[in-house]
């Protein structure tokens, strides 16, 4: 596993060194990237939205159905703001975790929720109530406890941010389980968590990650290796909530590194496709009248094999069938995208 991490961490630097800024809404294809980070972010929590949703909020200024709109806007508005900041802490060796970052990542996430009353309370602001979770066999911290579970986990995550005791993709992917089972806010903790997540990883030189989770088979995953990691926090609220004051190295003694590995291949593997993707698309250097697989297509332009052949039959795109396999000229599904933004 370590020659893994350490060769991702290889692949985004040199990333970084050819096309500069990765981590930016001007970049087209981390953008796109970013559009499926939200799609499936929100797609956990039971918010389903299609690409034509996203362009439709984001970049037409549509409003479709008004919970979905709202979610949408707030996981770009905090992803984006966060993010950007993440890097330049990064390209001045500052970066470091804040009480105030977690809470602006709710407020930012849920303003809009709050703004057509899907959400209850304060955003921002950590929960007064006994959180419950759907489909989970954890107990989050009690409410008389959040902030000293969160003023500890802070302190934890800075310390190692320090020591470098844990390769930076496990210390995020350790946070981001930990922060879960914290729950500090009364909702949006599943988004707001995710968002962390990508926040330190690129604080910490990185690029953000797509959790998979349009299918209930990768909802599935995500919560079941969510499950597999928790329980060691548990033990330590459980103690917390018992008055025990830790220090920050008294966490580590209770760690088992192992049973996060289930959660860290997720992030691995959602890391390894967004690099795959940066490092194979670049339209400039793609012959416009070369004829492309779906295959390839799918790849390159983020769109569904299934999605694309039903454009053809359609009508919307041009296609050539040669025995089985469908082709269409880049020129051809280049124009088709421009058709659909000028529409």
């Amino acid at each position: 596993m370590k020659i893994k991490l350490d060769s991702i961490k290889k692949e985004i630097k040199q990333l970084r060194q050819t096309k500069g800024h990765l981590v930016h809404v001007s970049n087209s294809e981390w953008y796109s990237l970013f559009k499926d980070e939200i799609r499936n972010s929100i797609a956990i929590e039971g918010v389903f939205a299609n690409r034509q949703d996203l362009i439709d909020v984001l970049e037409r200024n549509k409003r479709t159905d008004k919970h979905k709109a709202a979610s949408i806007l707030g996981y770009f508005e905090s992803a984006s703001t966060m993010y950007e900041y993440a890097v330049n802490q990064y390209k001045e060796n500052e970066f470091s975790l804040r009480m105030a970052d977690v809470k602006q990542i709710h407020t930012l996430l849920m303003r809009y929720e709050k703004d057509i009353g899907f959400y209850v309370g304060e955003v921002g602001e950590f929960r007064r109530v006994r959180a419950e979770v759907a489909q989970s066999t954890f107990t989050p911290i009690n409410e008389f406890y959040v902030r000293r579970a969160m003023e500890l986990f802070i302190k934890w995550v800075n310390y190692h941010l320090n020591a470098k005791k844990y390769d930076p993709i496990l210390l995020a992917v350790m946070a981001h389980v930990w922060f879960e089972s914290i729950h500090p806010f009364r909702d949006g903790n599943g988004r707001a968590g995710r968002i962390l997540l990508s926040y330190i990883l690129i604080g910490c030189g990185l690029m953000n990650v797509a959790i998979k989770g349009i299918s209930k088979k990768s909802r599935d995953c995500y919560y079941n290796a969510l499950e597999k990691a928790d329980d060691q926090f548990e033990i330590i609220h459980r103690k917390i909530e018992e008055k025990k004051v830790y220090e920050v190295q008294e966490v580590d003694q209770g760690l088992i590194t192992n049973s996060f590995d289930e959660f860290l291949a997720i992030v691995t593997d959602s890391l390894n496709a967004s690099i795959f993707r940066l490092k194979e698309i670049d339209m400039n250097n793609i012959d416009k009248e070369a004829k492309l697989s779906l295959s390839d297509l799918a790849k390159i332009y983020n769109y569904s094999k299934n999605y694309l052949r039903n454009l053809i039959n359609r009508g919307k795109l041009k296609g050539e069938k040669r025995g089985k396999t469908w082709y269409v000229r880049v020129k051809d599904m280049a124009d088709y995208i421009q058709r659909v933004g000028a529409e």
